[in-house]
């Protein structure tokens, strides 16, 4: 298969998987203003006294970056719309769609992006520690430069650039997609030690790089409870036995 036939095919992969999974629909207006019975998108909860043999991870992604896309536009505009989106605020949000229940000494760990460190103080900030970290970053983005004179959906830009990144065509001047792998497998088994010392652990970061780590923990025997960490404020939630060996 030639370079060109598997980008297309990672293109339509990524939409499929976008479009198909996720539990609940988060709408525009659910997302200003929640639900209107109240009832949560993500909840977390530690296993506390209930279950003291179970591990507990959450990968929750970030809220909404506040930047207006172009539905049709030229790769330097999508590359602005990317530059932009690391930098902007987040829309304010409904924290009542994030309800949680854990131990007072609960810390929660987020990426250092703005994104990410400005959702975890929104929902958290008031009430527990916050660690952010770089380890936690998304993937980096580079889209494609080509002519002005071709224009594109923003979606297609970003898929064909991450497509051609994944097979080591577009990395110039950012991680490479090896480079991101590996950072994820040791986010992954990061993630998996905090969670033998404190059970339950929640880190607020990214749709592609909690898709990894919630990959690694599964080939470590982590089963998937819930999917959704590729929607804004959504979470997926792994759990695992207790190791008493360790």
């Amino acid at each position: 298969m030639r370079g060109y036939q598997y980008i297309l095919l990672y293109s339509i992969m990524s939409w499929l998987f976008i479009s198909c999974t996720g539990t609940k629909r988060l709408t525009k207006e659910a997302y200003l203003h929640g639900f209107k019975d109240k009832s949560a998108f993500t909840n977390i909860e530690s296993f506390g006294s209930q279950d003291s043999t179970k591990l507990r991870i959450y990968l929750i992604r970030h809220a909404k970056p506040d930047v207006k896309k172009k539905k049709i536009c030229t790769s330097a505009m999508a590359q602005a719309y990317v530059d932009a989106y690391s930098k902007v605020p987040i829309i304010p949000f409904d924290t009542s769609l994030v309800q949680f229940s854990l131990d007072d000494e609960q810390v929660i760990y987020c990426s250092n992006l703005r994104r990410a460190e400005e959702t975890a103080n929104a929902i958290f900030g008031k009430v527990y520690t916050i660690k952010s970290d770089a380890q936690f970053r998304e993937f980096e983005t580079r889209i494609i430069a080509l002519s002005n004179a071709y224009t594109l959906p923003l979606i297609v830009w970003q898929t064909l650039s991450r497509a051609a990144w994944v097979l080591g065509l577009n990395q110039k001047g950012i991680e490479s997609y090896k480079q991101a792998k590996i950072r994820s497998q040791q986010a992954a088994l990061r993630l998996a030690l905090l969670a033998q010392e404190e059970q339950t652990v929640v880190l607020v970061a990214h749709g592609m790089l909690n898709r990894s780590i919630a990959k690694k923990l599964k080939q470590q025997g982590w089963c998937i409870l819930q999917k959704q960490g590729h929607i804004n404020i959504g979470a997926t939630v792994l759990v695992k036995e207790k190791d008493e060996s360790l």
